[in-house]
């Protein structure tokens, strides 16, 4: 999954998938997911689920009972794990009627973000989704660093073959923050003759931002950030929260001014982003 894929989800929301034999229960928990704002569905077994998830990515998150016939929800969570670990983000948590402590070890080894007890409580639900969706942010912009990276550094030679790619010739942050701050004179001047809103990309201008603030060595307040991403402010609130989820960059309360909260690009976004500015001036000419 690209960040591409991410900025075109608004506040980068996946959909929900409850598993459970029982309809009844599957259908309260949907419902309740969807007064809590998900995106939602169920399915009553586990071959059903696996079908499901493999033809709809946008599934990142899966609910899943314990005891249910053929596979039950341990098996279906190592299941998920193999089938689905390398491809893209799977968050999961576990729902049963008959809590244990072997049960809860056993779901956690599966890598369940949480264990819930029947009956569930919408404020138990409500924080579990919470913390699954967070979870899955931050597993997506891991991704999403990762495939940044692999890409710039470009095909990988056999042992013994010549690089297929020039590497990176290195660049100062002086030379950075001039293509950086040309990235954002072009974004504007094509906004003098073209419609904004066709373009409209606030996680893109957001990184930008704090990246021509980071060579510069500054910090920069959340009101700022949103100035600068040209979205409407709870827009902007929305894409910078997903970001921190995501792990790209941190929000912290000003020391000096406890009434603003300042943000900045975490260490491993700036250096994908110091890879792809080097990669536009070496590649592009930018």
């Amino acid at each position: 999954m690209n960040a591409k894929a991410l900025t075109e989800r608004d506040n980068a929301h996946c959909r929900i998938l409850v598993v459970d034999d029982d309809r009844a229960t599957a259908e309260e928990v949907v419902e309740a997911a969807h007064l809590l704002g998900y995106q939602c569905s169920f399915a009553l077994d586990a071959a059903s689920a696996l079908r499901t998830i493999a033809e709809d990515d946008a599934i990142g998150i899966v609910v899943t009972d314990v005891q249910m016939p053929g596979m039950t929800g341990l098996s279906l969570l190592d299941e998920l794990a193999s089938r689905f670990a390398s491809q893209r983000p799977l968050v999961t948590l576990v729902i049963t009627g008959f809590g244990s402590i072997d049960v809860a070890v056993a779901a956690m080894r599966n890598e369940a973000a949480d264990f819930l007890t029947k009956p569930v409580s919408r404020d138990d639900l409500a924080g579990a989704l919470r913390r699954a969706m967070r979870k899955w942010l931050r597993l997506c912009g891991e991704r999403s660093l990762a495939a940044l990276s692999a890409s710039l550094r470009g095909p990988v030679s056999e042992p013994g073959q010549p690089a297929t790619t020039a590497p990176l010739a290195p660049v100062d942050d002086t030379e950075l923050l001039k293509i950086t701050r040309k990235l954002v004179r072009m974004r504007e001047q094509r906004g003098q003759f073209l419609n904004p809103a066709l373009f409209s990309d606030p996680m893109w201008d957001i990184l930008l931002d704090l990246t021509s603030a980071r060579l510069e060595q500054k910090t920069v307040p959340v009101s700022s950030v949103c100035q600068a991403a040209g979205v409407p402010m709870s827009t902007a609130l929305r894409q910078i929260r997903s970001l921190v989820d995501m792990g790209l960059i941190r929000r912290w309360s000003d020391p000096l001014d406890r009434r603003r909260d300042l943000l900045a690009i975490n260490d491993e976004a700036m250096e994908a982003m110091r890879q792809y500015l080097t990669y536009l001036r070496d590649r592009i000419g930018v």
